[in-house]
């Protein structure tokens, strides 16, 4: 069993964009991807939206992305994730091989399937004549009629990958009007050899030992059109979720559903890219969910672990979920954190920088450094503050209200115990 900081699952565009942040902010990480690096993109031929790139393949684009990220020192490993479990304040990585690795945080970035039409013959003549890849399997269909059914951007893209070896190629969608972007649909529809058949659906695939046709009702009839290649992009199934034991949220088509942060219902679990619900599955926009995720990511798990320094014999599960909602606030030198007198209502661990508690004559009592506490008498005792603590040097702390505090200090006999141990010793200085 390995232990690690972050573990991203996952080695699409997204994955390895959170893979290249983890790794220039030398987090103890690894990507697990059970394919090939690249995701989805490998299936694309032409990538023409990707600032900077007026165009490039979607192999040379996944090449570059891992190189970068590799270069920086991330961990691949092409393996397959079975299922992911959580224990206290971890994340039980079980791998396909029966193998474990633990993690304080998870990033989701799996892609999914292609959806099918679920008409007789596609099974059947899966392999031999049906696909869902154009840039894996286009070449071997040189010279024939081929059909691509679907009216968005991958059925566009596919289709101008296909008009490469295709006799003729039949554009089959169940609506007048394509989702696809109109440059697409201007390329792609502009061409001689290209034929649109809308609005259709498909009934039935057929042939003998390969495809020979596909039967179509349109305007109420059924139409015979002769084709020896069909290739289907009608969709895309998220298959994230079936990754955890427990239960995650996702929406009714699967997809996970996250905050504005990433983060899914289980703390320390991220979604990003085409496996969350959002508007638009773009290569883009998954790396700027993956950026957003992985920062969070390593803000929970560095607060995740001053958590535990302070409250070491606190329940893990609990430590985790309070984690979630703590803030950072930040101080420059002489402003006052908390002042004497005023109300108990919040607990703070020192992140970075220096504070200290002073008396009303202005001597230090104490100096707090990276990794401190201060806070905890007021909130055990059911008092005002005691003291007057300010930051030394630009600081910034942890803070954590009083009903965060509370059910961690609850969770554990001997976690407020010694809690009150230290309040007590602290109240002792203060009155020297």
């Amino acid at each position: 069993m390995a232990h690690f900081d972050l573990v991203i699952i996952g080695g699409g565009p997204a994955g390895l964009t959170a893979g290249l942040y983890a790794a220039r902010a030398n987090m103890n990480a690894i990507l697990f991807e059970s394919k090939g690096v690249g995701g989805e993109i490998l299936n694309t031929d032409l990538i023409e939206d990707w600032p900077g790139e007026q165009s490039i393949t979607g192999r040379a684009l996944a090449e570059k992305m891992a190189e970068h990220a590799e270069r920086f020192g991330l961990k691949i490993e092409l393996k397959a994730v079975d299922k992911i479990r959580s224990e206290g304040d971890r994340k039980i990585i079980r791998m396909a091989d029966g193998t474990e690795h633990t993690a304080y945080a998870v990033i989701v970035t799996v892609g999914g399937e292609p959806i099918k039409l679920g008409v007789p013959g596609e099974e059947k003549f899966h392999g031999r004549g049906v696909s869902y890849c154009a840039v894996c399997d286009g070449a071997f269909f040189k010279g024939l009629d081929l059909a691509v059914i679907g009216g968005g951007d991958s059925a566009f893209q596919e289709g101008l990958f296909l008009t490469r070896f295709a006799k003729k190629l039949h554009v089959v969608h169940r609506r007048n009007e394509y989702r696809a972007q109109a440059i697409l649909q201007d390329r792609l529809l502009g061409m001689e050899k290209v034929k649109t058949v809308t609005p259709a659906h498909v009934k039935e695939i057929g042939g003998d030992a390969d495809v020979k046709w596909i039967d179509i009702e349109r305007n109420g009839k059924v139409e015979r059109i002769p084709v020896e290649g069909v290739f289907i992009f009608v969709g895309f199934k998220p298959v994230g979720r079936h990754l955890f034991e427990e239960h995650i949220d996702h929406d009714d088509n699967g997809y996970l559903i996250t905050d504005q942060y990433m983060r899914t219902n289980i703390p320390g679990v991220y979604a990003a890219g085409d496996t969350r619900a959002q508007l638009a599955k773009q290569i883009t926009t998954a790396v700027g969910d993956a950026t957003t995720a992985v920062l969070h990511a390593e803000r929970y798990i560095e607060e995740l672990k001053h958590a535990e320094k302070t409250f070491p014999k606190a329940e893990p599960r609990v430590l985790a979920e309070e984690t979630e909602r703590v803030r950072t606030i930040r101080y420059v030198p002489g402003e006052t954190i908390i002042k004497k007198g005023d109300v108990s209502d919040r607990f703070f661990i020192v992140l970075h920088g220096e504070a200290v508690a002073v008396r009303d004559d202005g001597t230090v009592v104490t100096t707090l450094e990276n990794g401190d506490h201060f806070g905890e008498i007021g909130l055990l005792k059911g008092t005002a503050r005691s003291a007057t603590v300010k930051a030394k040097t630009d600081t910034e702390v942890l803070v954590m209200d009083r009903a965060s505090f509370e059910r961690i200090v609850t969770s554990s006999a001997a976690a407020r115990s010694d809690l009150e141990a230290e309040a007590n010793e602290r109240m002792k200085a203060l009155q020297l």
